[in-house]
């Protein structure tokens, strides 16, 4: 019979590389966990591990069992996290992860907001990708996860399959994206700028996992984005903008997080992008009062939110 016991073996298994690790990391000696493993492939009549001199691995069996187990694993942790949070266990805490321009501007009001009217609410916040915020929920390591999705005016770039058939999104808000341009730019004396004429240009750019809106934009154009910059800072992401070095693709927040410097040139795009915030968490945990307060006042903080206006 498969336990949970054995999912989690097999799991430091595959993270530690070693018997001897493995038996640290979960508090076993080494003999305990090699007689659970060798009962585990006598039930499942094939070998899970091979064994080398620089430690273990596992075999195509024990590559499909870790799988499996790694979303039984996770679905257990959201299971624990839910009810502890409607047992009351967490003592009104809600964790809270969001990507950081949200982190910046909408989440302080509302976590100041909800505190003001619930002195007992405390919060923690993790910063992350939509799709890191995604998997802190889904493993039950946060309550709520702040993300976004573009559209890029041709299609939209969708959020990461959800795991839970629960999942519920509350909208906060669409944000425009512009484009941002240094003063002397040719386009910069244009109300719009078509995306197809700026294929020439050099841009500016967040990580990989986070450009996808501009690379698909930038494919829809009919190009592939020339990145010359790689920075996820807004301010060190402006001063290569007003110092010539590029272009880049702004949203809302970004601009409301960190006012425009006076150089820096905003303006409309053609087919004009859009980002969408949602809040993500389960329709069990909506139940719980601290979290449901948590989203109403995201919610009202986002539509109070004062953005810069660009003609």
């Amino acid at each position: 019979m498969i336990e949970i016991k054995h999912l989690r073996l097999l799991q430091a298994l595959a993270e530690e590389g070693s018997l001897s690790a493995a038996a640290r990391s979960l508090g076993y000696s080494q003999p305990a966990v090699t007689q659970q493993i060798q009962r585990l492939e006598a039930d499942l009549n094939t070998p899970l591990l091979t064994r080398a001199h620089t430690g273990v691995r596992l075999t195509g069996a024990g590559e499909v069992l870790l799988r499996h187990g790694a979303s039984v694993l996770s679905t257990l942790a959201l299971a624990r996290a839910e009810v502890e949070a409607v047992a009351g266990l967490r003592a009104g805490m809600v964790r809270v992860a969001s990507f950081p321009s949200a982190a910046a501007t909408v989440i302080p009001h509302a976590f100041a907001a909800v505190t003001q009217r619930h002195p007992g609410i405390a919060f923690t916040l993790l910063e992350a990708l939509p799709d890191q915020a995604l998997e802190l929920l889904r493993n039950g390591e946060c309550d709520l996860a702040v993300v976004y999705e573009y559209s890029t005016g041709f299609e939209t770039e969708p959020l990461p399959t959800s795991a839970a058939a629960d999942e519920m999104s509350t909208e906060l808000l669409h944000e425009n994206v512009y484009i941002a341009l240094p003063r002397e730019h040719p386009a910069s004396r244009r109300r719009q700028v078509a995306m197809r004429d700026l294929s020439a240009e050099r841009w500016i750019a967040g990580c990989p996992s986070c450009r996808g809106n501009l690379t698909t934009a930038c494919a829809a154009a009919g190009f592939e984005p020339d990145v010359a910059f790689e920075t996820d800072d807004y301010v060190a992401l402006q001063g290569l903008v007003v110092a010539g070095l590029g272009v880049a693709m702004v949203p809302d927040l970004m601009l409301a997080a960190v006012h425009p410097d006076e150089s820096l040139v905003l303006r409309r795009l053609s087919p004009a992008p859009m980002r969408r915030t949602s809040v993500v968490t389960s329709a069990s945990l909506m139940k719980v009062p601290g979290i449901r307060q948590t989203v109403e006042a995201l919610r009202t903080a986002a539509q109070c939110l004062r953005l810069v206006t660009v003609a």
